[in-house]
């Protein structure tokens, strides 16, 4: 039975079904900032090495152009950014804009397994959110996957028209001026009822990790009162203290909190993740393989839920990439059967493989790794002991 939570993301899931397919891939990992001298020329310098290094690995004229018109696109984001493109059997399997500096060094290819790493470093997690927008006479939501912060992939949108008929402030005084201030105060919050009442059932829907909520500071009073009567909502709330709808607001003060917030939940599931091998390291429960070899032996058996490594820590070590399960060796002998594609870098191999058996790759210094090793896995089952009976 499982023991170990793991969040595999949709990409990996799809990228996983696809490796199993086999075929050809070809891949682009390149700095894309426009920030240096003369950034068109050295753009321009950029593709035509990728170009040649392609057309060198053996990929045709359609899957070069694809490739590199990909490239030739403006990231229109600041720097630094970086882009990655993905072409399987001549398609277009993913060509995205990846904010930040580089996670190591530019990878250029073709061939039969991809290099994915630097891939999943910048999208380590599948993280839906919403993003609610609020006001005294409404408001809705936008239901985001993390793909990357300025460019988020949308999957949805909701707006909530509540009354407004009688939202202005009262002038008067006296008696009257409590009857009418209660009355406006008790239709912000039947609007804010239903607004909430539309995000609850995306929460419940859509499972998403965080909710940041903005807009008028009182519709945003109520609405976060409302929402954190639900103990599974509360902790997933996240005020902007800023009106998106203000004639003088900027998109740029929302994007900035969705982008720390969503920075924490990655940190934080890497803490998590360094915490739980830490803890049953300790423990010497039979729950955590340590080192390449113990790793390699367990993406053979699908064991592992979560493969945690570092990159840079493996050297110029190489493991074997597989058409077939066990889809990895470190040796021939380990193929059972399956045809061996090639010797492939460590850290790539070992992200196809825990593609392919549904394993959540998270990536952490080999100083956070059981006794320095640069890989090591959180177990689905536990392994046995080394000799029975003890």
């Amino acid at each position: 039975m499982p023991t170990t939570k793991h969040e595999t993301t949709e990409d990996g899931r799809a990228l996983g079904t696809r490796l199993a397919g086999g075929g050809t891939w070809t891949w682009a990992y390149v700095d894309a900032s426009g920030d240096r001298e003369d950034p068109q020329h050295l753009a321009a310098l950029q593709r035509r090495k990728a170009e040649d290094t392609l057309r060198a690995a053996g990929a045709d004229a359609a899957v070069i152009d694809t490739v590199t018109a990909e490239l030739e696109e403006t990231p229109g984001v600041p720097a630094p950014v970086n882009r990655y493109v993905l072409v399987h059997d001549g398609e277009l399997v993913m060509s995205e804009v990846l904010p930040g500096h580089m996670h190591g060094p530019e990878s250029v290819g073709h061939g039969a397994v991809p290099d994915l790493v630097p891939l999943l470093a910048h999208r380590p997690l599948d993280v839906p959110f919403l993003v609610v927008e609020v006001g005294r006479g409404g408001g809705g939501y936008r239901a985001y996957r993390l793909g990357h912060a300025d460019h988020p992939d949308q999957r949805e949108e909701q707006q909530v028209q509540g009354r407004t008929d009688t939202l202005h402030k009262f002038q008067g005084g006296g008696w009257a001026h409590l009857r009418w201030q209660h009355h406006t105060e008790e239709l912000w919050r039947q609007n804010e009822s239903e607004v909430a009442a539309a995000v609850q059932d995306a929460v419940d829907r859509l499972s998403p990790r965080l909710v940041i909520v903005a807009g008028d500071i009182r519709a945003r009073q109520l609405l976060i009162a409302e929402l954190s009567k639900t103990k599974a909502t509360a902790p997933l709330l996240s005020e902007v203290p800023i009106d998106p709808r203000a004639a003088d607001a900027s998109e740029d003060g929302v994007r900035e909190h969705v982008d720390i917030a969503l920075a924490r939940v990655v940190a934080q599931r890497r803490h998590d993740v360094e915490d739980l091998l830490r803890t049953h390291e300790g423990r010497g429960d039979g729950e955590v393989a340590a080192g390449l070899g113990p790793v390699v032996e367990a993406l053979q058996q699908a064991q592992p839920a979560v493969v945690v490594l570092d990159p840079a820590g493996f050297a110029d070590r190489a493991v074997l990439a597989l058409d077939a399960a066990p889809w990895i060796a470190t040796a021939p002998e380990q193929a059972l059967g399956a045809t061996v594609l090639g010797a492939v870098p460590a850290a790539v191999g070992l992200v196809r493989a825990a593609l392919l058996t549904d394993a959540e790759v998270v990536y952490a210094n080999t100083a956070a790794l059981p006794g320095g090793a640069p890989a090591a896995a959180l177990l689905r089952w536990r392994t046995g002991p080394a000799v029975p009976g003890t």
